[in-house]
């Protein structure tokens, strides 16, 4: 029966099967990148001349192999498994290609030239990338919302306690805390939020951001806005020109890229990027 199905077919086929979003013949995607993963898997196979079956077994893998792992991220490690086996690109070139691709550039008003590096916001994926931000490097960093006309800089006193609840992220300290709405959010009992207002609370964007000047990356940190695009926080990282105190250092520390690099690994699947360490000084832009 299969082999009469054309390879965009067996591909919505799989989508059923392995329980993700389809209706009928047209699969769903939450998120245009996921559109464009689903269709280069199946332009990819046919411009190999493989059969779907290729594919589908290392998407099976990927899956098993990393199941908190966003459904469409396990089509692009299958994706890359199968590029690798088939000698179509090495690893070394797809590691390129994905660097060249998992972020843009833009001029942000006040804060100048920057790299944005989007990441998927499911609870999972957050939560990771702050228990790394505050068990890890919770001494290292600032953080706060940051707008134009206001700038937060908190600094940790001590490892805050982390905990869940309704969907909320709560990054606790003596005597205040911190609440983030990462998750499904329903309300408590006898007192339910109303969908609309749940979608609002809740992050729906974040990323990873590197600020240029001088044609090198000067300042690294972690954003994430709501549903109406307000700025829930920002994590100003350790930065290898300034230390703790925000003080300039009288050589670069490139160890203090180590969150940067951990966070790139865990969020995009990225390896360190030897652009980071082309700058000299900390500019403030």
């Amino acid at each position: 029966m299969t082999d009469t199905l054309s390879i965009r077919d067996q591909a919505v086929a799989s989508l059923n099967a392995l329980g993700a979003p389809a209706r009928g013949n047209e699969p769903v995607f939450a998120e245009p990148w996921e559109g464009r993963a689903f269709a280069l898997a199946v332009e990819t196979v046919e411009r190999l001349g493989l059969p779907w079956d290729a594919f589908r077994q290392r998407l099976i893998a990927a899956i098993a192999d990393d199941q908190h792992r966003p459904y469409y991220e396990s089509w692009l490690a299958a994706l890359e498994h199968l590029v690798v086996d088939e000698q179509a690109a090495d690893a070394d070139e797809l590691a390129m290609a994905r660097m060249r691709a998992a972020s843009y550039r833009v001029d942000e008003t006040g804060n100048g030239d920057l790299e944005i590096f989007p990441i998927a916001v499911t609870e999972a994926r957050l939560r990771a990338a702050l228990d790394v931000m505050f068990t890890r490097w919770w001494s290292n960093i600032r953080f706060g919302p940051i707008i134009q006309g206001a700038v937060y800089e908190l600094r940790a006193p001590h490892e805050p306690d982390l905990s869940m609840l309704d969907g909320y992220l709560t990054i606790g300290f003596d005597g205040w805390h911190v609440h983030l709405c990462i998750g499904e959010h329903t309300g408590l009992p006898g007192s339910p939020v109303e969908p609309s207002l749940a979608r609002l609370r809740r992050c729906t964007y974040a990323e990873l951001v590197r600020i240029w000047v001088d044609d090198a990356p000067t300042s690294w940190m972690f954003r994430m806005y709501n549903g109406a695009s307000e700025q829930q926080l920002t994590v100003l990282l350790p930065n290898p020109f300034l230390d703790d105190d925000q003080q300039p250092l009288a050589a670069p520390d490139w160890s203090r890229l180590t969150c940067w690099d951990e966070l790139r690994a865990l969020l995009l699947q990225l390896q360190p990027d030897p652009l980071d360490r082309t700058g000299e000084r900390f500019v403030h832009p």
